[in-house]
């Protein structure tokens, strides 16, 4: 009998110590789960509010169709809360690119990200002249002969010492075209924030099949400005209908994609942290009451119910301490070394972000311990070991 003894509390110490070892675990799963909702969504809205070195803020981009939208562009700028407009092939910073083999002496080319836009598009967008001006010459497609390029572009083919005033009058080859410089800017994206900034350049040609049309709106009602806009595309294509974007909401659809995943990782976080908080409520539920009995005699020494407290809390308190030290350091370096890294651009992983959502969790499950372990202090001991 004493055997059979034994080999019962022997199985049961083998399931206490598996439901502890599950326990961490699961806690372990939770806090990565909330730690990378947490850091993940603050990466996001660092991408969104990412500094990309020219104003996108009340801007709305039109598509085209390739035509001539010379009788649109009046109708738009005869709309009040419309101060500004301007034309470009492309919407640059949202994921497309166009570029051409350019070279500055002979053998040696790149592949240089360009926009062909029209002499309103620099003010617009806020981008800054560090030297030269704005394009001055309307020519047809094809005859082209100025460039303007950013600091990038100077720094890959080492023109003029890389000195924004001394690459002015610079002679580039572009396909096969010779484009004079005659304007430098401050770096900008010409990319996403995955991408590094790369040399670029803007050209300009009075009959370039245009995508775009850009739109600095200031408005005090917006429904009634963009029926506006409708009206007048309206009169412009009556087959087509208007496919206008402000560059905030595309930039963010840009990174729609990784708002979905945050979503996704959430949700597993709230239905980890469930799990977990049920498997250890069961098992504080169990261990007080295997322990009434000497909780009891402890009490009936004269231990303070504090004491008590602390003596059944501090085993549970150390399988969170083991899930925290495994979750957090392995969050970390899953955003350092993996998720991060292919960005070249990102916000700094922030402790708050990291540990934030993880004291919370600890919190919750510090008041359920504690709950259940103040209950069991404050049991009256002649009861308890009367019935036992």
């Amino acid at each position: 009998m004493s055997v059979m003894r034994d080999a019962g509390g022997l199985k049961v110490f083998k399931h206490i110590g598996l439901r502890k070892a599950l326990i961490v675990v699961q806690y372990t799963l939770s806090l990565i789960f909330i730690a990378t909702t947490a850091v993940g969504y603050s990466q996001y809205k660092g991408f969104l509010n990412f500094d990309l070195g020219f104003n996108t803020e009340n801007i709305l981009n039109i598509k085209l169709r390739g035509t001539d939208a010379s009788v649109l562009r009046e109708d738009l700028a005869a709309i009040p809360d419309v101060k500004r407009l301007s034309q470009s092939s492309m919407v640059t910073s949202v994921g497309s690119i166009f570029g051409d083999y350019t070279k500055y002496i002979p053998g040696d080319s790149a592949l240089v990200w360009m926009n062909t836009v029209d002499e309103h598009y620099l003010p617009i967008h806020g981008h800054k002249l560090l030297a030269g001006t704005n394009f001055m010459l309307r020519p047809e497609k094809g005859n082209e002969s100025e460039v303007i390029v950013n600091q990038k572009l100077l720094k890959r083919f080492n023109i003029a010492d890389r000195d924004p005033r001394k690459a002015l009058g610079k002679i580039l080859t572009v396909g096969k075209q010779k484009l004079t410089i005659v304007g430098v800017l401050k770096d900008f994206h010409y990319g996403t924030v995955e991408n590094k900034i790369e040399p670029v350049m803007f050209r300009y040609s009075r009959s370039e099949p245009w995508g775009y049309l850009n739109l600095q709106i200031a408005s005090g009602d917006l429904t009634a400005t963009m029926a506006r806009i409708e009206e007048a595309w309206k009169r412009f294509d009556k087959v087509h209908p208007l496919k206008a974007v402000f560059y905030d909401d595309q930039i963010e659809r840009t990174y729609s994609q990784f708002s979905m995943m945050l979503k996704a990782i959430g949700l597993l976080a709230f239905l980890a942290i469930c799990i977990a908080s049920l498997g250890l409520f069961g098992m504080v539920v169990f261990t007080t009451e295997t322990k009434l009995k000497e909780i009891s005699i402890r009490k009936a020494l004269g231990a303070s119910e504090p004491g008590l407290i602390f003596l059944l809390c501090r085993g549970f308190l150390t399988l969170l301490a083991v899930a925290g030290l495994i979750a957090l350091p392995a969050t970390y370096l899953l955003f350092d070394q993996l998720v991060l890294a292919r960005f070249a651009y990102h916000q700094p992983i922030g402790m708050i972000e990291l540990i934030g959502g993880t004291v919370v969790v600890m919190l919750l499950a510090l008041l359920m311990i504690g709950s259940q372990t103040a209950r069991a202090a404050r049991s009256n001991p002649a009861k308890v070991l009367k019935s036992d």
